[in-house]
């Protein structure tokens, strides 16, 4: 009973915390994060999927004792606050990267436009292909494996791959590629809104994380209608 009690405070501060927070959110809710930390005004969260460290904190006290569980040989964690991003750094030995959430908060699953080709879920079969074309930004062969596994789709000019969108092991949309043959066809749109058809289907939060920098990624989130949450957080990493 402790444990339920302590794991619905840390729901009502992250749902108070608005779009920032959503991943941790559906972290929780989802049973894929384990509660590490729930106090007042800060939460910690480890994904153990990903490995991930997921952080909130509003307050000195909170930081502290959140800060403190995460061991300093973490290689990836998330900060949802900016005000203290350094400790954090410091703490790791990592630098933050800043990254803008784009959330679905329709209750319905969007439509799909008209596009020429057809859509389909991949097999392990396309494991190399997609890792030609994506692993090199990021993620291993193994990565994209664990990709296809959890639902990776792919859109198909005829039998050939023109394009795939995926979901990142902590639960985000990403992993979005039109192969170059295939740009300008509006096909990014397509993958975009079938990932996200396809979560809201399966009982899933649609969101996913763009870096702060990437205009074209969030031109096409908006485009799509996912909301953009103003507030920036920040993935460490190697």
């Amino acid at each position: 009973m402790e444990q339920m009690t302590t794991e619905h405070k840390a729901a009502d501060y992250l749902a108070r915390q608005g779009l920032r927070c959503v991943d941790m959110l559906e972290l929780l809710r989802r049973d894929g994060g384990a509660l590490r930390y729930a106090g007042p005004t800060g939460v910690l969260l480890w994904d153990k999927e990903s490995g991930a460290w997921f952080l909130s904190a509003r307050s000195e006290d909170d930081l502290s004792r959140a800060l403190a569980l995460i061991p300093p040989e973490a290689r990836l964690a998330a900060c949802h606050e900016s005000w203290y991003l350094e400790a954090l750094e410091a703490r790791l030995g990592l630098k933050g990267q800043a990254f803008f959430q784009s959330v679905w908060t329709k209750p319905h699953p969007p439509e799909l436009p008209p596009f020429q080709g057809a859509l389909r879920r991949l097999g392990q079969e396309w494991a190399e292909t997609v890792a030609a074309a994506y692993g090199r930004t990021f993620g291993d062969i193994d990565y994209i494996r664990g990709a296809i596994d959890r639902g990776m789709l792919g859109i198909f000019d005829g039998e050939k791959l023109a394009g795939f969108v995926g979901v990142h092991d902590e639960g985000s949309l990403g992993m979005l590629e039109v192969l170059p043959p295939y740009r300008r066809r509006g096909y990014g749109l397509v993958l975009l809104l079938a990932a996200v058809g396809m979560a809201v289907g399966e009982g899933r939060c649609a969101y996913g994380q763009v870096a702060e920098h990437n205009a074209a990624s969030l031109a096409l989130q908006q485009k799509a209608g996912m909301t953009i949450c103003p507030e920036k957080i920040y993935w460490l990493m190697e």
